[in-house]
């Protein structure tokens, strides 16, 4: 996790570091606290090694940032009384209360924590995010600091810019205890806070998909694609993953590779971040995989963030006679094809996305292998090993007790067919 400090050393104006999550950001907690601890930041989640969705580890938890010092009707307001008011909207719009409430000398930090989430959840995540922060507008829900690679002051440091009776940095409200707050589980918090639960956007798509296929006179379900950000979100991941498989030590692309993967992760970016927050984790990016500084990435991945900019201020582009979006678009097989991904590599880095049609089929036999399993269902050897046992009893009891085909079967609970096969492999492995 990382730990930033504002500095006045005359040569910059901020000093960031990262240290292992647990006892370690522990322990350097304490000694920068000890140190004076005025200004002092943490981030909200776990990274691998940069703080940037790009090198994201892990989710644990959801935040708003409220700068009620910037709305008439809180800023002369005490702390603790514009927690009670945030409490009291919460519970009127029925979404859960925070593990707890922060001070942090010119504003509020309410933070929701929850189990540990893979990267892969940052989607839903981030929409949790947007509609907490909805939720509590009206007390100056800062719509700017929702990202995953956000921080926040630490507990216990001083805020240099606030009021001299306000300037200690402290938890002003908990549910459950100071040292154990209480830690919601992810999937429940989403399905109080989103307008609707995630089994009804389940329900929601099948009935729409049955009444396209009603509609179309077929009575197979359409299947499910990625669409949208999710797609990029996915591409993402595999793009990491693939650098990591091709270089497990560091994860420094060698050259040769650079220009192309970077390309594409920068656009894939440019689909999932705001821009400003996307050009960061471009610069972070570039500095991981290829060791770019923030001049050669900015001029070498230009092209990418102009369209981004682009995007963002609703410039649309003409093609093929209609207007579209002015960022680039990638179909899969072509950024296989960029990245000369072999099928060898597919399997081992467990991509999702970035596949070729072998493997897309194999990863289909997969899941509804897996599908099957979780139904209760069992596999082509451990049907085949029933069965035999079945055809063993069968043929020790009609040997014992004269049983026939058909008092085996109701003896069982099974069809006569099946007690035929099973006599019939018993036999078979006797020989």
């Amino acid at each position: 996790m990382s730990f930033a400090q504002r500095v006045s050393d005359g040569r910059k104006n901020w000093r960031e570091w990262t240290v292992p999550v647990g006892g370690d950001a522990i322990f350097q907690a304490e000694e920068v606290l000890r140190a004076g601890g005025e200004d002092v930041y943490i981030s909200q989640q776990a990274f691998s090694r940069w703080r940037g969705i790009a090198d994201l580890a892990a989710l644990g938890s959801n935040y708003v940032d409220l700068d009620y010092h910037q709305r008439a009707q809180w800023k002369e307001k005490r702390p603790g009384d514009v927690a009670a008011a945030v409490c009291h909207k919460l519970e009127e719009v029925g979404i859960p209360l925070p593990s707890y409430i922060l001070s942090t000398g010119r504003g509020l930090v309410c933070v929701w924590l929850t189990e540990l989430l893979p990267p892969m959840a940052l989607p839903r995540w981030s929409i949790v995010q947007k509609n907490l922060a909805g939720a509590l507008t009206e007390f100056g829900a800062d719509k700017r600091a929702l990202d995953a690679a956000r921080v926040f002051r630490l507990a216990g440091s001083t805020n240099s810019r606030a009021e001299w009776g306000r300037r200690h940095v402290g938890m002003i409200w908990c549910q459950g205890t100071p040292d154990a707050p209480t830690r919601h589980q992810f999937g429940t918090l989403a399905d109080e806070v989103l307008p609707h639960t995630q089994a009804e956007i389940i329900s929601l798509r099948a009935e729409r998909s049955a009444r396209k296929a009603e509609r179309e006179g077929r009575t197979k379900l359409a299947a499910q694609k990625l669409t949208g950000a999710t797609y990029w979100v996915a591409v993402h991941d595999d793009l990491q993953s693939l650098r990591r498989y091709r270089n497990p030590v560091t994860g420094t692309l060698p050259p040769g590779q650079r220009d192309i993967w970077l390309f594409v992760a920068a656009n894939a970016l440019s689909w999932i971040d705001a821009v400003d927050d996307m050009e960061q984790e471009i610069r972070i990016l570039a500095m991981q995989s290829a060791g770019w500084s923030e001049s050669e990435s900015r001029a070498r991945l230009s092209a990418v963030m102009k369209r981004a900019r682009q995007a963002a201020s609703g410039k649309m582009a003409l093609y093929n006679g209609r207007e579209v979006d002015t960022r680039y678009r990638m179909r899969a097989d072509t950024i296989v094809d960029w990245l000369q991904i072999e099928p060898a590599e597919m399997r081992a880095a467990d991509l999702r996305v970035l596949i070729d049609t072998d493997r897309r089929r194999e990863r289909e036999a997969e899941r509804q292998t897996e599908s099957r399993r979780r139904r209760g269902a069992k596999d082509q050897n451990e049907q085949k090993a029933a069965r035999l046992e079945l055809g063993r009893q069968c043929l020790y009891l009609s040997v014992k007790d004269g049983m026939n085909r058909d008092d085996l079967a109701a003896h069982f609970g099974v069809s006569t067919g099946q007690i035929s096969k099973a006599m019939k492999e018993a036999r078979a492995g006797a020989e």
